[in-house]
């Protein structure tokens, strides 16, 4: 089934790698694209604004205009010293006066635009060409200089690999409704013929006109654009979706294990209780404790809880764990309970015990027993994880309470619920956490005042407190004087085994 499981897991992060890798391939391919047409673009706008320059630099025309040896060699100039004119000449409406060659041209076709002050664009198709000849004319006097501009090749301005796989075309309209009767202007560069997998659109908008300009590209222009082919993007993929299936092989493998362990070790009651001592800090008497699940196994060794708690409360084994460990402490307590004085024994819930009445069996058949002796059960939910349905839960601890098991709120002001969790759930006693008792003594800390206001909301609702973590004698000497006498802490003592606790406090038993 495992198998099953990683292959599945290959398949699917191959696929997701492969088609990832070539959108995202794609995507920066558009990108570049996009680029390369805004530089096209850009390089046009140059090509009309220099050229239309050059034309407004020469002299003014007047109805007295000859065409002259002079004439003609200005308008050689012209073309010598500029860079995108490649004939100029001089023009009544569309006869040649004076042209910088003898070159015949078919102006019948010849449709024009206005798109500045005095200056017209326009296009004639050629029919022997895929090149629309592109022409200015400047409005100069009486007459006007029209220039013919060399043919914007994209490949004077972008790398391009590939032949006859793009193409662009330039449309110019109008503004407004001032401009309609002008015709559109559509001209372009045509190299191949077939389906435009690559289409940009970028749109340059003065006072006069809008322009718009559309490049597109077949497969093999995207190409050029892609760096990832599908044969390269399946290597990388099957090696990446191997490396994925392989690392959930050892998760679960990992996962499965420490499942299997941890129900091993339920099974042969490897999770026993330490007892951590309650002290009345006035009397030094022990009231309490609270019992802490360590996981011994099998060969002695001591498994810290921070190792396996996280996974067993994640893995939804920590129910069956507290029983186990109830198990263990209740025949620690039927043997050794004798030794100490009637004290109250605290577990450790989470809110997942209160969803049946497991639980509650399970205590009422324990004290049924006579197992506990004149010893009693406390329960202790921490605030660290929320409980989501709080009349539920109530419901479910009212049981307890029947019972004489009161219950305690672990972890106060560290977590989800709040005081709410007082209101609503019948708390007896708070729990201070360590992190507040740690501030005790340091200056201008936040946290001491809540400590102080968690203590002070307890006197008011008339429940115990008991300070955890409590280390130094500056610790102790502070909660006394804000009336905190139920201590437990390392001031006192560590967690001990059953062995050592009940041997520890035998002598405090009542006489």
């Amino acid at each position: 089934m495992e198998r099953i499981k990683c292959v599945a897991v290959f398949a699917i992060f191959f696929v997701v790698f492969i088609f990832g890798s070539k959108a995202i391939d794609n995507i920066i391919a558009d990108e570049l694209i996009n680029r390369d047409a805004s530089i096209l673009s850009e390089k046009l706008i140059m090509y009309i604004r220099d050229s239309a320059e050059d034309l407004r630099a020469l002299p003014a025309l007047d109805d007295q205009f000859e065409c002259t040896s002079e004439t003609r060699a200005l308008l050689r100039k012209t073309i010598f010293q500029s860079t995108f004119i490649r004939w100029t000449a001089v023009m009544d409406n569309l006869n040649v006066l004076c042209s910088s060659e003898d070159i015949v041209r078919d102006y019948d076709s010849l449709a024009k635009h206005k798109i500045g002050e005095n200056l017209n664009m326009a296009v004639m198709d050629k029919d022997d060409s895929d090149l629309h000849e592109l022409f200015l004319s400047h409005n100069s006097g009486q007459l006007k200089y029209v220039a013919s501009i060399v043919p914007m090749n994209p490949r004077y301005f972008v790398h391009v690999y590939c032949e006859d796989c793009l193409e662009y075309t330039i449309t110019i309209d109008g503004l407004n409704d001032n401009l309609a009767a002008v015709p559109v202007l559509e001209f372009g560069f045509d190299e191949f013929e077939g389906a435009h997998v690559v289409t940009e659109k970028i749109t340059h908008k003065n006072e006069y006109y809008i322009a718009t300009f559309t490049l597109s590209g077949n497969e093999e222009y995207l190409a050029q654009y892609q760096s990832l082919n599908w044969w390269v993007s399946g290597f990388i993929s099957f090696w990446l979706a191997l490396g994925v299936a392989v690392a959930y092989w050892y998760w679960r493998n990992a996962y499965g294990s420490t499942r299997s362990h941890i129900r091993n070790a339920i099974k042969h009651n490897e999770f026993i209780p330490f007892f951590q001592p309650v002290i009345n800090g006035n009397t030094n008497e022990l009231v309490g404790v609270e019992v802490l699940m360590r996981w011994r196994q099998a060969n002695g060794d001591l498994i810290p809880p921070n190792q396996f708690i996280p996974f067993a409360e994640s893995a939804g084994l920590i129910v069956d764990m507290t029983y186990s460990m109830l198990d263990v402490m209740a025949e620690d307590i039927h043997k050794m309970g004798h030794q100490v004085k009637p004290l109250f024994f605290s577990i450790n819930i989470v809110p997942a015990h209160l969803h049946d009445d497991k639980l509650y069996v399970y205590i009422k058949a324990l004290i049924a027993s006579g197992k506990l002796g004149q010893h009693r059960i406390s329960l202790e939910i921490t605030e660290r994880q929320p409980i989501t349905d709080l009349v539920k839960a109530r419901q479910m601890l009212d049981y307890f309470y029947a019972i004489d098991v009161d219950l305690k709120l672990d972890d106060a002001g560290m977590g989800y619920g709040g005081f709410s969790y007082v209101q609503k759930l019948g708390i007896s006693t708070l729990k201070i956490d360590k992190a507040f008792i740690d501030t005790i003594g340091v200056k201008d800390n936040f946290n001491e005042k809540t400590l102080d206001a968690i203590i002070s909301f307890a006197k008011k609702s008339g429940l115990s407190v008991i300070a955890e973590g409590v280390e130094t004698e500056q610790q102790l000497t502070y909660l006394k004087t804000q009336g905190v006498d139920l201590i437990q802490g390392y001031f006192f003592s560590k967690p001990l085994d059953a062995d050592d606790f009940f041997e520890h406090y035998s002598s405090l038993v009542a006489s």
